[in-house]
């Protein structure tokens, strides 16, 4: 029994080992499957996967494994980074070139671990992005259609394609808006989209032959891609349209006895159609009588011909039926109307039998107005007789036997068109010539009631303020009847009707003759604001006829509702409430909020918040539209404990209204605080005074202050510039002769020109001589530019063989007949092959002129334009007689030079600017442009200001033009008030010889600006500075003119339109104030309670942006006399106080003590300018230097650089060497010169002439001092470096280095003259040695007076500091020379 249990179970094992050893074959085949997913279009060498991490390996291990790429034949898209053990991107990846439209793009490769062999299979998706926009198979579409498809029609268009997948690809068609067409997209089974047009609305194609549409597809990408396809729909034509005749009648006349084959009219037919379907053929409608038979139609001309003779006694008229019939067979038809005349003698003549003076305007058509008779004397052919009257008439003659005629009317008549006839009756035989009688009729027409009223216009509209006066008129309706006497008397009513439970012939009445509307009571919008009624106009005819029109009538809202206050409200035993605001609240605590309303509406109801008063001002604001009563600044332990604020609540109507409450405001953190000070606690009066007290006593005491510290420094100075003095007299210096300033030798060690500029200073530690980059003169003029070539100057030879293009150049202004080449041509041949003729090929304004055997000049046949044609490219051509003909060419260009033939152009006639006024001073405010189509100098176009309406002298000061670009600056601020408009003439000149040009005129319109406050004239304060006072009677009525304020603005336009306003009153809502008059009137009766006194604060506001202002304190007095109000005038005054008195004896201190201090300031600067004064009257050279005589010692100036700047030139020969002293900007003038009186002085040192000469008249830039050259004392050449030196000044020996200096000085001029150094040496070196440059740099030399020396010349430049220092100067043979004046102070 086991074993049997035992081969039981077997096959159940077996199950169990193939399902583990399968679950183990599906895990090794998942473990060695790698999947990765990377975008398209990704850059090469982007991140795809991190192929170590999945393998398990270190990145570093996959090289030693040989771990690579195994692909089959497929360009390599990625590979393996052994760095970071990276799968990375190696090229493009495109995902449409790999899968096309596969909504899954796999692709996958195999990587070997070459160690153990083992393969791992990598599978990439490549995911899509919207790379690829929709694209048309064709970018422009072209379908026709006829004119009488009907709507609904579809037509298939052209599919887009977008090689994208999923959301990138096509996603939606769209249809440029048409009124005609529509898109319909369809879905295919493929998903695919299909666009279908839909024709919505029927096509004409007489409105429109051709829609242009454009269909656009876009994808779902982001962002979204589209592609267009343009769809052009052709209307093809229908023949729907049938011919049209001009006219609907033609009637022409013919004399019997007129030739055959006359061409008697031409009918002419137009079909709208186009193509086939527009052409016209013209046919005659066959008729049973002879008419068919006498006139023939042309088909194609529409020209109507006799073709048989006519006869006047056989018909003396012809009705001719004409057809007009297009291409596919639509026709038309018109009739044709030939009367014969008869050739005859005697006129017909009339015999009246019964006719009508009037018919009524509604007589049925065919009504007869008169029968005559007509009779003609002749016979047979000219006793034929044909009446007729105007066409225009609706009228028309019956004839009845024995020519007797009636005439009846063909239409219905109108009296309001034609209210009477005047017929012609005209009577004509057909004889040769023919006559006829003509007889008058005049036939009025009566009027019947056929026309109703008619009002001008559908509905009506009218407005009306509230507050109306009663019967006021309102409106007025107006209805037309164009119908006589009683038919047009108009009488207007309206509907009755019910507005709020009354009629409505209680609000409005209506005159019945006018139509004049009237209002019989005040309306008030606040009940309602408008009312609809139905106005009808009747006539007086029988039966009656009336029309109805609906009116509208709206009531406007006016200012007569005041603001009502809702919060605070007075509580209910009358006391003032009180609202808390705690010491310890931040500004912008909230104390409070005002609470009002106002009935009105719209701009009447616009609430705005003031505050009028308030016992501290400055502590509180008030919200100007919300009403929040919120603190201005921190509460203060001075603040009284009771504020008392009134808020005024103001809407903005016209004129505004106003209501005020008064505020009161404890400042205390708990109510029970101030319950016993509530009564009796009063807002403080004294705060303002004892504050002002304060900043007095403080003023006085800075001012003390500042006062005695001046006079202080002041002393200090004078005892320092004491102790100086002193130490001068003790040195007991002399100053410098003549002959060291003129004599200048030894220059020519300079081998080019170099410019200097010189900066001297009272310092010597600032002076400084800088040196620039040598400016090299010594150019040579290169020959080439000197030469003059002519073009004429070596003729041109064209030979045989020669087919090189040559070049000349011509001026365009050459004349006719100019050679520009003389040209030889040979032929090798002899006999009739070596005969040879020449011919230009071109169109060319040149000629050849043979001068003898086989030489040709080319000249000038035509005028020269180089703006037409710069250059010719001249193609001659040799042709000899030979069989067959040789010929050879060459060609010369010619290049015309240009003259200045052309002025410049004006891009504009004239320009008109606009400034507003206080422009910035240099702005630009225009630019003007021309141009001139020469070249080079001729073409080069400057600009000037030619003349101009203002004063010449005050031109440059409004405007200025650049004259390279053409930009007009402002020099000044426009004011609109002084000038509003001025015009500039421009001028453009070109560059050329003679200079052309033109002008052109420039406006400018200043523009006004808000910047001028109104000015009030009235009321003006008294002469004795009080406010002056005007009266106003206690009987006064409501509306009493008070007194009125004037007020003026200097700006113009909305920026002078002044509007007043009230800001305070004492008495608010008593008086009114006119907005635009000014107008002080009262607003009510004054009652006994009014204070005598009343104080109005006026504001007057302009219209500008932003507004501005001015007040005015009017003061008004209720008395009937002007004895009652003296009294109340001359009050006592009030008890002096002391504070006051306080206040004012510290007002005298602090201007005293101000004038004190003024008046030494004053006098300390009269003693400075007084003293520069006495040293400007001395002489500082010699006779020889300067035009003043004697010597004199500049004013010690502070530590500083001068404003001097001044240019040394030293040439290679001495009597070109130059010292140029600039002239110096007004703002950095110095109070005296250092060498002259003159600010600018030009200093020539020569051999020849040593003198020194003052140019006020040369001027230059100011440059800038440079750190790098400041000689010091010890830097300057001592006695061994002087050279010629009789007359040279002696430097001063005091220290040191001074000689080592002058040790360093007399080396580099060994160098110098062995021509191993130049005078600039490198940067910073002062001019020595490149060797001694470092080490003497700013810091490193001592501070002293120095000379500028100039090596190789015996000129020095001596600084007035070396005066001031008392030091004679040293020569350089080592005598000394003293002055025997002694320097004055």
């Amino acid at each position: 029994m086991k074993e049997m249990a035992a081969l039981q179970k077997l096959p159940h094992c077996r199950t169990l080992v193939l399902l583990c050893f399968l679950l183990a074959t599906l895990w090794d085949a998942r473990a060695g499957q790698i999947r990765y997913s990377v975008r398209e279009e990704i850059d090469r060498g982007s991140f795809v996967g991190n192929i170590a991490k999945d393998l398990s390996l270190e990145p570093l291990a996959l090289a030693e494994r040989g771990v690579r790429i195994v692909s089959r034949g497929r360009t390599q898209l990625f590979a393996l980074n052994p760095r970071s053990g990276s799968l990375v991107t190696a090229n493009r990846i495109d995902r449409e070139e790999l899968c096309g439209q596969s909504a899954q793009c796999l692709l996958n490769f195999n990587i070997l671990l070459e160690d153990k062999l083992t393969i791992y299979s990598v599978e990439v998706e490549i995911t899509d992005i919207n790379d690829n926009a929709p694209r048309f198979g064709v970018e422009e579409l072209e379908l026709k259609i006829s004119e009488t498809t009907t709507p609904g029609f579809r037509i298939p268009l052209k599919s887009a394609h977008d090689a994208d997948v999923g959301e990138n690809t096509l996603q939606k068609y769209a249809l440029h808006p048409n009124d005609h067409f529509s898109l319909d997209v369809r879905s295919g089974v493929d998903g695919n989209k299909y666009p279908e047009l839909v024709l919505e609305r029927a096509l004409d194609r007489e409105e429109e032959a051709v829609h242009h549409l454009v269909l656009v597809a876009s994808d779902g990408g982001d962002p979204v891609l589209s592609g267009t396809s343009r769809i052009c729909v052709k209307v093809l034509d229908v023949n729907d349209n049938a011919p049209v005749f001009t006219q609907p009648e033609y009637r022409v006349s013919v004399l019997e006895n007129t030739p055959v084959d006359t061409r008697i009219l031409t009918v002419t037919a137009t079909d709208a159609d186009e193509g086939y379907n527009a052409q016209v053929a013209y046919f005659l409608e066959k008729s049973l009588g002879e008419t068919s038979e006498l006139f023939e139609l042309k088909s194609t001309s529409g020209d109507l011909t006799i073709i048989k003779v006519l006869d006047y006694e056989d018909a003396t008229s012809h009705e001719i039926d004409i057809e007009a019939q297009d291409g596919p067979g639509l026709l038309t038809r018109t009739k044709v109307i030939v009367t014969v005349l008869d050739v005859n003698d005697n006129a017909p003549e009339f015999y009246m039998t019964s006719a009508s003076s009037s018919v009524s305007e509604d007589s049925p058509p065919g009504t007869i107005i008169g029968l005559f008779n007509v009779h003609d004397r002749d016979s047979g052919q000219n006793a034929f007789i044909t009446c007729s009257l105007p066409d225009n008439l609706p009228f028309k003659l019956e004839k009845s036997v024995d020519n007797y005629y009636r005439l009846v009317t063909t239409k219905a008549l109108d009296r309001e068109q034609f209210s009477f006839y005047n017929i012609t009756l005209t009577a004509k035989d057909e004889g040769n010539p023919s006559l006829s009688t003509d007889a008058y009729i005049l036939l009025q027409v009566a009027d019947i009631n056929d026309n109703a009223p008619a009002f001008s216009r559908t509905s009506y509209s009218a407005y009306i303020p509230e507050n109306n006066p009663r019967g006021a008129s309102i409106f007025s309706v107006t209805a037309h009847d164009p119908d006589s006497n009683n038919n047009a008397h108009i009488t207007y009513t309206f509907l009755e009707d019910t507005i709020q439970g009354e009629p409505l012939s209680s609000y409005i009445s209506m005159n019945s003759d006018t139509g004049v509307l009237y209002a019989l009571r005040s309306f008030d919008y606040e009940h309602f604001r408008d009312l609809q009624l139905c106005v009808i106009a009747r006539d007086s005819g029988n039966p009656p006829l009336s029309s109805n029109v609906s009116l509208s009538l709206f009531v406007l809202d006016q200012n007569d509702n005041a603001p009502e206050i809702l919060y605070p409200a007075l509580p209910t035993d009358g006391s003032t409430g009180v609202e808390l605001a705690p010491r310890s609240t931040e500004p912008g605590y909230l104390v409070t909020k005002v609470v009002a309303v106002d009935r009105d509406s719209g701009q009447n109801a616009w609430l705005s918040y003031r505050l009028l008063k308030a016992s501290e001002p400055g502590l509180f604001t008030v919200g100007l539209h919300t009403g929040e009563v919120r603190t201005a600044r921190a509460l203060l332990d001075r603040d009284a404990l009771k504020q008392s604020l009134v808020v005024a609540v103001q809407d903005h109507g016209q004129p505004p209204l106003s209501a005020t409450v008064t505020l009161t405001v404890a400042v205390a953190d708990r109510i029970p605080d101030i319950l016993a000070d509530l009564g009796n606690l009063d807002p403080s009066a004294k705060t303002d005074d004892s504050d002002l007290t304060l900043y007095l006593v403080v003023s006085v005491a800075a001012v003390s202050c500042v006062f005695l510290a001046f006079v202080i420094v002041l002393l200090a100075l004078r005892l320092r510039r004491w102790h100086k003095s002193r130490i001068l007299q003790s040195s007991g210096g002399s100053l410098v002769p003549n002959s060291q300033f003129v004599g200048v030798d030894g220059v020519r060690a300079f081998l080019q020109t170099y410019s200097h500029e010189v900066c001297l200073t009272a310092d010597s530690r600032k002076s400084q001589l800088i040196f620039p980059q040598p400016n090299y003169a010594d150019t040579l003029i290169s020959q080439e530019s000197c030469e003059k070539k002519d073009f004429l100057s070596a003729p041109q030879s064209l030979l045989e063989d020669e087919r090189e293009e040559t070049f000349s150049q011509i001026p365009e202004d050459s004349d006719l007949g100019t050679v520009i080449a003389l040209i030889k041509v040979r032929d090798k041949d002899s006999g009739q092959n070596g005969m040879m003729t020449c011919y230009i090929q071109e169109e060319v304004p040149f000629k050849l002129e043979s001068t003898s055997k086989n030489y040709y000049k080319l000249v000038i046949c035509g005028a020269l334009d180089r703006e037409q044609t710069a250059d010719y490219n001249v193609t001659i051509i040799a042709t000899d007689k030979g069989k067959p003909s040789l010929s050879s060419r060459t060609s010369i260009t010619l290049h015309i030079s240009d003259i200045n033939d052309n002025a410049p152009v004006f891009h504009q006639a004239s320009y008109v600017v606009h400034v507003a006024e206080n422009n910035p001073l240099g702005a630009s405010i225009a630019q003007v442009s021309a141009s001139d189509p020469d070249l080079g100098p001729n073409g080069s176009v400057s600009y000037s200001i030619l003349a101009s309406d203002l004063e010449p002298r005050e031109l440059l000061s409004y405007v200025s033009v650049s004259a390279q670009t053409g930009v007009v600056f402002a020099q000044r601020a426009f004011d609109h008030e002084q000038l509003r408009a001025f015009e500039v003439t421009l001028q453009a000149r070109d560059q050329g010889s003679p200079a052309l040009s033109a002008n052109m005129s420039l406006r400018v319109l200043v523009g006004d600006l808000n910047d001028n406050a109104p000015r009030v004239l009235y009321p003006a304060l008294g002469p004795d500075g009080s406010a002056l006072f005007d009266m106003v009677p206690r009987a006064a009525e409501p509306g009493y003119l008070v007194t009125k304020v004037v007020a003026v603005d200097a700006d113009s336009g909305h920026n002078a339109w002044l509007s007043y306003h009230v800001l305070q009153a004492s008495e608010p809502g008593l008086f009114s104030l006119g907005l635009r008059t000014g107008e002080v009137r009262t607003a009510r009766a004054l009652g006994d309670r009014e204070a005598a006194r009343q104080r109005l604060l006026v504001a007057v506001r302009d219209g500008g942006q932003p507004p501005l202002s001015a007040t005015a304190t009017l003061h008004l007095i209720f008395a009937d006399s002007l004895q009652e109000v003296l009294p109340d005038l001359s009050d006592p005054p009030e008890p002096s106080d002391p504070q006051a008195e306080l206040q004012f004896y510290l007002v005298v201190a602090l201007a005293l003590i101000s004038v004190l201090f003024l008046l030494t300031v004053i006098l300390a600067i009269a003693l400075r300018l007084r003293r520069s004064s006495s040293l400007d009257t001395e002489g500082w050279f010699q006779t020889g230097l300067c035009s003043k005589s004697g010597r004199r010692v500049p004013p010690n100036h502070s530590e500083g650089t001068l404003p001097y700047s001044y240019n040394l030139c030293v040439a290679s020969h001495s009597a070109k060497t130059e010292f140029n002293f600039l002239n110096l900007t007004p703002e950095m003038a110095p109070p005296e010169d250092l060498l002259c009186d003159d600010p600018s002085m030009v200093v020539c040192a020569s051999n020849e002439d040593h003198i020194i000469a003052c140019d006020p008249s040369f001027s230059s830039h100011q440059a800038p001092p440079n750190t790098d050259w400041r000689f010091s004392q010890a830097q300057r050449p001592g006695t061994s470096g002087s050279q010629n030196g009789d007359d040279t000044g002696t430097w001063p020996n005091n220290q040191f280095d001074t000689e080592m200096l002058q040790a360093m000085i007399l080396a580099s001029a060994s160098e110098a003259a062995d021509g191993s150094s130049t005078l600039g040496g490198g940067a910073g070196t002062m001019g020595l040695s490149a060797r001694y440059g470092p080490q003497f740099t700013l810091q490193h030399v001592p501070d002293y007076r120095q000379n500028v020396y100039i090596p190789g010349s015996n000129a020095t430049l001596t600084n007035a500091a070396g005066k001031r220092d008392g030091k004679a100067p040293a020569g350089g043979n080592g005598n000394k020379k003293k002055s025997g004046k002694k320097e004055k102070k």
